[in-house]
């Protein structure tokens, strides 16, 4: 038996999940836009080279399992990295250029700006390789569904 509890957040959470999901199962909510928008997102070039076969379905759908897996581990590494490269940064500006009375989140305000601004130049390099990877999930996804 679950017991509602009004002032945690998880149980909203949770109910609404649940009504979501009744409201999809009943026909109400349509997922037809997704469904249209990642096979759109299959069909682009980027992802191509790896699905110049015919894709057995049991691959498909391994394929999708072990990216909904390992996605979370791979951001929270990914993540890691980025506080690790940020911290270093911060404190070296720290070293560098403190002044009395400077607040210390301000050095790392200061990084993680510049990572980003780093970020959204170079991404005429990674995003390329994120679409493709995309491209080829979405094309897992298709595959594994039809």
């Amino acid at each position: 038996m679950w017991f509602f509890d009004r002032t945690r957040a998880s149980h909203w959470f949770i109910l609404g999940m649940i009504a979501v999901s009744l409201v999809s199962y009943f026909g109400f909510l349509s997922w037809g836009k997704v469904g249209d928008a990642l096979e759109a997102l299959a069909e682009k070039p980027s992802g191509a080279p790896v699905f110049h076969a015919k894709i057995d379905r049991a691959d498909a759908i391994f394929m999708v399992f072990t990216v909904l897996f390992l996605t979370p581990l791979a951001l929270v590494a990914a993540a890691g990295v980025v506080a690790f490269i940020g911290a270093a940064l911060a404190g070296f500006l720290e070293s560098m250029f403190h002044r009395p009375g400077m607040p210390d989140w301000f050095f790392t305000g200061c990084v993680y700006l510049a990572l980003a601004v780093v970020g959204f130049y170079t991404r005429s390099i990674w995003f390329p390789q994120v679409r493709g990877f995309a491209s080829l999930v979405a094309r897992a996804m298709v595959a594994a569904t039809r």
